[in-house]
């Protein structure tokens, strides 16, 4: 019997032209059950497993909310919240199960949504979107990224894209991984997304929240969510698809 280790290895093994999004169960290792939500509809030809979601109020860098620390840390650390109940409110995977996902074999890939669960049509927008591969930076195994440059596939704040460029990402034990926009002009490929805010404050993006942005989608109120998927691209056996960079 074949156990899937991710929503797309589901989608692998079913036959059905659609499948729709939802609640379905996985395997970590060979006997533990993982039940997840499976996204198979909203960024053809990618299918994506959710392993992180929060609120803006919990997810904030001084909330003090009950479980607050378990938004506030990078995936190689060990902060399951509500593990058996996968929802975007509040949500994380242990790392046990984030690290099977990851290192599923038909896992590439990783993306930032927010208020995914307000999506009603399909494909969605790709504005305030974030997607990048494992290979060129692999979330699992960051503990401390203060300052860098990596590469990104994709990225939308507020309207403004890059694709394909080099962008500074933070992370430190007690700071979720996100992106400062408003500095980004300062470093890298010196991309531009014009914010009100500059280097201090700055306006971080995806997660952390120490100063926000209520113009960018993930944070537009305190109810606002952000989500966190490990994924990779659908590819039937007769046909050939080509992943554009958006």
């Amino acid at each position: 019997t074949i156990k899937p280790k991710s929503c797309l290895e589901i989608r692998y093994m079913t036959k059905n032209a659609t499948v729709h999004n939802g609640f379905y169960t996985i395997y970590i290792g060979q006997n533990e059950i993982q039940t997840v939500y499976c996204d198979f509809q909203s960024d053809p030809p990618f299918v994506w497993t959710l392993v992180e979601s929060f609120t803006r109020k919990i997810g904030k860098w001084v909330s003090k909310l009950p479980g607050h620390e378990s938004f506030q840390q990078p995936y190689y650390y060990n902060y399951p919240f509500n593990e058996c109940n996968p929802q975007f409110k509040a949500y994380r995977l242990g790392k046990k199960s984030m690290a099977s996902i990851a290192n599923s074999p038909r896992t590439t890939h990783w993306r930032v949504t927010c208020n995914f669960q307000n999506i009603t049509s399909f494909p969605m927008s790709h504005r305030d979107y974030w997607r990048n591969s494992m290979c060129r930076y692999n979330v699992m195994t960051v503990t401390r990224t203060v300052f860098g440059c990596y590469w990104v596939d994709y990225i939308n704040v507020r309207g403004y894209t890059c694709r394909n460029c080099l962008l500074a990402m933070y992370a430190t034990p007690g700071a979720h991984m996100h992106f400062q926009s408003s500095t980004s002009l300062y470093y890298c490929h010196k991309n531009v997304f014009p914010s009100p805010y500059k280097r201090s404050p700055t306006e971080t993006n995806f997660g952390h929240f120490h100063t926000y942005n209520v113009q960018h989608s993930c944070s537009a109120t305190r109810d606002s969510t952000t989500n966190w998927w490990f994924g990779g691209v659908y590819q039937p056996q007769n046909k050939l698809i080509h992943v554009s960079l958006l």
